[in-house]
Parts: structure tokens; sequence; C-alpha cells
């Protein structure tokens, strides 16, 4: 546990503490302070805050016995080994708690060191033999035993050995290999803006590096690929994130100062930076999809605000949150884009036009992206004679096709499988047909057509990108997951055959969401844009229109515009409520009652609902929403009547479908 504070009434049900296992307080009074506010904003309890921002603890050695001098015959049935010291783990705590109140239980204890690896400690060794064995461990950087390191320098254990004990080498915390990558050259700015946006990826990076030029600074980052992308040309900084170990994460922890590259829990790093900087501040990365569920960039407002420090956002597209901070925006390189009217073209799933993109990519021995809004073969089999799909029995979903093997149809959901049918149940028909290319069927006709090799690229399989990385043609066919991957030095055509289906989502921030990933795909080479081809439906979508325009600007504002006459964030705070039960009846009276419990407080226009989630059922739970909108004051007065058992919350809600990632 943390201790936060004291005060307030006993209570029964808190334990004794056995043992302080820090010599000092493990959090300070800020970051304490930002734990409350933290917790007030997301209507969440402290602890769970806590929960989701701390680092995980070393394990702990908890050891007990009787007490030296007393009466071995006070030990009860089962805890005779207790004379002398044992784990803890392996008794029953009620009777240790016996023996407690007793007062005859003495205990140990502590947090278990963790793995420890030999370290160089001086630069040079006056004797030359010696030197050659300390080099070879600096080489390294670190060496897991002696042995390890002898076998390394070619030497016998003796003369390690012998530097371990002249002190020259020393055992430390394992470190992180640091990626290689040349230092930028940083852009410095007259005056610190709160927000930066445009121009190129290496200009980005070069104004990151003129704001944490000098002093301490904490810079966010919404994943790890992008964290190491960015780590590979500041060399100073020291990377903090779940990707790392335990003891690399609590090292860090204890002794920090300097740049710090973090994700999410960065914001709860015991020190003072000189600013705070969050990168890609719009991305749905920064979502926590469970606990309290937090969005993190009102939370790193909120951490720099408390701390006095400057904080700058830092992104190609600004999010409709950020715009009216006062900032700089640069220009970018005009995108190539390609907008192909479904409407109009013919062939599929791919027309004529993005065929011969392809085969230009083969002649000239480029690279090309295809990229897939799903996995599978289609999003559905459907009857060409009376309309019939087959449904998931737990879900109300169609059923995905998978054609490997004998076919199968699959929710992605709860993960039922089934086979598909050879006539349609309803009228008999042979005519079921797949609709809805996924990844499957575009890796079949791409396979089929090109002489080009074909590579998958998702969250559930990627295959070895070696060729393509040393600069051989091909094609990846492949999901978002891409945009995490790695960068392909002959990427010349970017084709999304259904654009469509990154756009239509049953949120109110689905556009922007899109509008930011068609810019991200322009980055996908950085130094030359590659061709970005879009097979789509609405081709004067206004994100389709600024694209060609070229400004990363445009669409937010306009976006902005849009919510703020409807009364939508940013203009105001919303929050979601779900209900769920397996019988939709009470799902919908647990709903009703919600709505019952606000009326006569709420006023107009500040609940929205009940209505059904737009997937009503999933995983045999019908699924019910209310939407509460206001400033954050007045969401606690509306959530004040509300009993919190009877819903989850989302203080930030960012989707409103709930699946799982495609």
């Amino acid at each position: 546990g943390v201790v936060v504070g004291e005060g307030g009434r006993p209570s029964h049900a808190l334990r004794h503490a056995i043992a302080y296992l820090d010599s000092r307080p493990y959090l300070r009074p800020e970051e304490i302070l930002f734990l409350e506010e933290a917790a007030r904003y997301l209507f969440a309890p402290l602890g769970q805050v806590l929960a989701d921002f701390l680092p995980p603890f070393p394990e702990l050695r908890h050891r007990v016995r009787l007490y030296p001098g007393a009466d071995p015959a006070l030990l009860p049935k089962g805890l005779e080994g207790l004379v002398t010291w044992q784990e803890a783990k392996g008794f029953d705590p009620k009777l240790l708690d016996y023996l407690r109140e007793a007062g005859v239980l003495q205990e140990e204890v502590a947090f278990k060191e963790g793995r420890r690896v030999l370290i160089p400690l001086e630069k040079r060794h006056p004797d030359p033999l010696l030197n050659a064995v300390l080099q070879v461990l600096w080489t390294l950087g670190q060496a897991e035993s002696l042995a390890a390191l002898a076998r390394a320098a070619g030497v016998g254990v003796g003369r390690v050995k012998r530097l371990l004990a002249e002190g020259d080498i020393g055992y430390g915390t394992p470190r992180e290999p640091s990626p290689a990558g040349e230092p930028l050259k940083p852009l410095f700015l007259p005056e610190r803006p709160e927000r930066l946006n445009g121009g190129r990826l290496g200009e980005r990076m070069r104004f990151l590096a003129g704001l944490v030029a000098k002093g301490s600074h904490l810079v966010l980052f919404p994943e790890v690929s992008l964290l190491e992308r960015f780590l590979r040309h500041f060399p100073q900084a020291r990377p903090y994130h779940g990707g790392l170990s335990r003891e690399v994460r609590e090292a860090l922890f204890r002794q920090l100062g300097g740049l710090i590259f973090a994700t999410y829990g960065g914001l709860l790093l015991p020190f003072t930076p000189d600013s705070l900087v969050v990168v890609e501040e719009g991305s749905e990365s920064y979502k926590l999809p469970s606990g309290t569920r937090a969005f993190v960039p009102p939370l790193a407002e909120l951490r720099a605000r408390l701390l006095g420090v400057p904080l700058t956002y830092l992104s190609l597209v600004p999010a409709v949150e950020v715009l009216e901070k006062p900032g700089l925006a640069f220009p970018v390189p005009k995108p190539r884009v390609l907008l192909l009217d479904l409407r109009k073209e013919k062939g599929y799933p791919l027309v004529g036009r993005a065929w011969a993109l392809l085969r230009q990519v083969e002649e000239k021995g480029r690279q090309a992206l295809v990229l897939s809004p799903r996995l599978g073969y289609s999003a559905l089999l459907l009857c060409a004679d009376c309309g019939y799909k087959p449904t998931c029995p737990n879900c109300a979903l169609p059923l995905r096709y998978h054609k490997g093997g004998r076919g199968e149809l699959v929710c992605h959901q709860c993960g039922h499988r089934e086979p598909p049918p050879v006539l349609c149940p309803e009228c008999g028909s042979p005519l079921l047909e797949p609709k809805g290319p996924g990844l499957e069927w575009l890796q079949e006709e791409l396979r089929g057509r090109l002489s080009l090799p074909v590579y998958r690229y998702s969250k559930e399989g990627k295959d070895d990108l070696g060729p393509l990385l040393k600069g051989e043609p091909g094609v990846v066919v492949g999901t978002t997951a891409f945009l995490r991957g790695p960068v392909l030095p002959e990427l010349a055509l970017v084709l999304l055959p259904y654009a469509d289906g990154f756009l239509y989502d049953s949120d109110f921030r689905a556009a922007e969401r899109y509008h930011r990933l068609l810019w991200a795909l322009t980055e996908l080479r950085p130094g030359r844009r590659p061709l970005l081809v879009l097979q789509t439906y609405t081709p004067g979508h206004p994100a389709h229109q600024a694209l060609l325009e070229g400004s990363v600007e445009v669409f937010p504002w306009r976006e902005k515009a849009l919510r703020e006459a409807l009364d939508y964030p940013p203009k105001v705070r919303m929050v979601k409520l779900e209900v769920a039960h397996r019988k939709e009846e009470r799902a919908l009276e647990e709903a009703y009652g919600l709505l019952s419990a606000l009326k006569g407080v709420a006023r107009e226009g500040e609940v929205l609902g009940p209505a059904p989630a737009p997937v009503p059922r999933v995983k045999g739970m019908y699924i019910f929403h209310l939407l509460l909108k206001g400033s954050t004051e007045r969401l606690w007065e509306l959530l004040s009547r509300l009993d919190r058992r009877r819903f989850k919350l989302d203080p930030d809600p960012h989707r409103f479908v709930g699946l799982l990632e495609d």
C-alpha cells in the first residue's frame, strides 16, 4: 500500500501496519495533490487512480516466527514449524492473526532484491590485461555474471573477480539498451508555444530538441512504438514505460531528473520537471481501457498546472480540444492524394485505376501498403436471394467469414465459431456470398494478380518484413497496426480499398479520428511522401478536402464549430453511463431507473438517453447508455444522485461501441 494521508475515523476493516518498506515517503505532497485532483476530475476513488498510475512494486519477502522465548505450546496445530523463520505465504492467515493478537508473532517484511548484473564503474584500469576486460564490459554495457563476462573477454574468472574486488566493476540494476540513432540539431523558438503542429516529423523532433535542450523535462507519448522512434534521436533521454523490466522502472522512479520519455505512468513520477510535453495529444492510445478509463492529456494539463510548469502539445494534427491554445502551425508538404469514387469506378474489391497503380509499383520494383479496416476474409456472408446473414448468438453482430481451411465463421468479440452453412438456413439458396473484403480477401486478390511477394501485418500476425526493410519490392496487406510498425524504405503507394470503413463509426469523434489517420499515413515514409489512394463513396468528405488542401487545421476547426453548435465536447464535458444485463428488460429497467433518479435535478439537454448501445448486445449482455453533459462541477452534482454500483462510468468517452480491436 501507499500512504496518502492520515485522519478520519478508525475502521475495524483496516489491519495494523506490519512494516514500512520505504525510508522516506514514496510520493511527495505534489503527487498526492495531483492524485486527489485527478480522482475528482475522473469521478473515481483515489485508490483506483493510484492503481492505474503506480509502477509495479517489487515482490515482497514476508517471514514469520514465534518470538524467541515464547512457549512453543502456544502454537496452534499446523504452525509447529514457526519455532524458526518461515515464509508467511504457506500458513493460514487466520492462524497468523491469532498469534498477532496474542503478541507472540515476530515478522519481517522487505522487498525482494531484483535481478542484478555486472556494470562498469571505472573508465580504465592501469593493468593492460584487466583494462581489456573492463573495456569489453563497457562495450557490452552489462554482463549477467562473472562467468559470462569472463567468456565474453576470453579470460579466466579470476581476472573478473579482481576487477570486482578493486571496485572497477560492480553489481547494479539491469539497463535497457538504447536504440541507435543520430542526435538532432535543435530548432529554437523565441517563445515557448502551448502547441506546435504541422511540419515534417523530423522538424517536430528538432522543435522538441529545442524545447528540452536544458534542464529536466517529462515528455509523454501515447504508445511505446512512437516513444522508441523518438528515442533514437535523443540519446540523453531515459525511457519509462510498461515494456521495460520492473527493475529498470523502479530505478528510474527512485533517481529522477534529466530528460524522461514516458507513457501515461510518467505523470506520477515524483519530481518537478522544468516542463511537460505531450506528443500527439489526440491519439486514442492515451485512453486507458479499464480502471478509471482516463484519457491522459487532460490529466497532463492538470499535472502541469499543479506543478506550475509550462506544457506544450506537439503533434502533426491538433486535437479539437487544444485548438484555442496559442501556438504555431508549420506548413506541411502537400500530400499526394488520389480519390477514387466507388460510385463511378468499376472493379471489386479494387477498381481498375488501383490495379494500374499497383502494377506500376511492380514494374518499378517499389513497395506498397494496402490497408484493410477488418481481419478475416469478409465482414459477413449474405444470401443473395433473401438477405439472410449468419449472426453471432451472443452478440448483435454478423459473423466474420474466415476462408482458411474449410472455412469458418468467427465472432471477433466473444470468440464464437461455427462452420459456414452450405445453403441459406432461411430460404435454402446456395447463393451465400462474402461481402466486405477483409485482409485475407485482399491478400488472395493481390497474390493472384501480381508477381510481387505479398506480406501480412496485423496485431494478430506479422510476416517477416526483412526483405522489404532491405529495399526489396513487395506489398504489405495490413491493419492500422502497421502505423506502429517498421518504416519501409521504398514505400511508394498507400491504398485504402474501402476508406469509408475507417470513417463511419458510432461516435462523434469518428471523423476527427479518420482525419488524423489520413495524415498519419502521409508520414509512413519520412523524407518522401507516398501516393495515398482512397477508394471511397464520399470523395467530397471534409476530411478528404482538408487533405487535398494540405492543411492540418482546417478540418479540426470545422469540427469544433459543429460540436459547439451541438453542445458537445470540448464546449462541455460528457460522461457515459453504461448498464448491462443478460436480460434486455432488466437492462432497460436499470437504465430508466438512472433517468428517474435524475428527474427534477437534470436540466434540459444535460441527459441524453437512455438508448441501446450502437451494438446493443455483446457477449450475451444487453447494453444501454446514458450520456450526461456539463461542467465537472455540474456532473458531480448529477452523479451524486446516482448509485454508482448500478453502472459503469466512462469520464471521457472516445468510442461508444466498446468492441475489441479488430
